[in-house]
């Protein structure tokens, strides 16, 4: 996802079908149970459910085609010697334009795999 790119409900740009988005956004939710890496971008683009345009849908065709080049990656638990506990957080300071609300996340690992994360506004 475009780092610098914002997405606002009232965008000017055409909307598109609400059925079609909100079963593309369903679908990238279920992929989100085992790809921890794509869980931000479709949750910041499921919040645009009811009001998605042509910017969102783009945004979220973007998501495929990742996941179609990354098909190999995931949650991958292997035997290893060495557990070592990680923790990362995030946040931003008012990135919705919209209601100017946060959003935050983190993820913690242990040994070769990822076991929580979580991102919330």
């Amino acid at each position: 996802m475009n780092q610098r790119e914002k997405f606002i409900k009232e965008d000017g740009v055409d909307k598109v079908d609400e059925g079609y988005y909100r079963s593309l956004i369903g679908c990238l939710m279920y992929l989100t149970a085992t790809r921890p890496d794509i869980i931000f971008a479709v949750s910041l683009l499921s919040r645009f459910m009811h009001c998605a345009s042509e910017v969102h849908l783009r945004a979220a065709k973007r998501i495929l085609r990742y996941a179609k080049g990354t098909l190999d990656y995931g949650v991958k638990f292997e035997k290893c010697t060495n557990f070592k506990l990680c923790g990362f957080s995030d946040s931003d300071w008012a990135g919705s334009y919209d209601d100017m609300k946060s959003t935050s996340g983190y993820c913690f690992n242990l040994g070769s795999g990822v076991f929580s994360w979580c991102t919330k506004k």
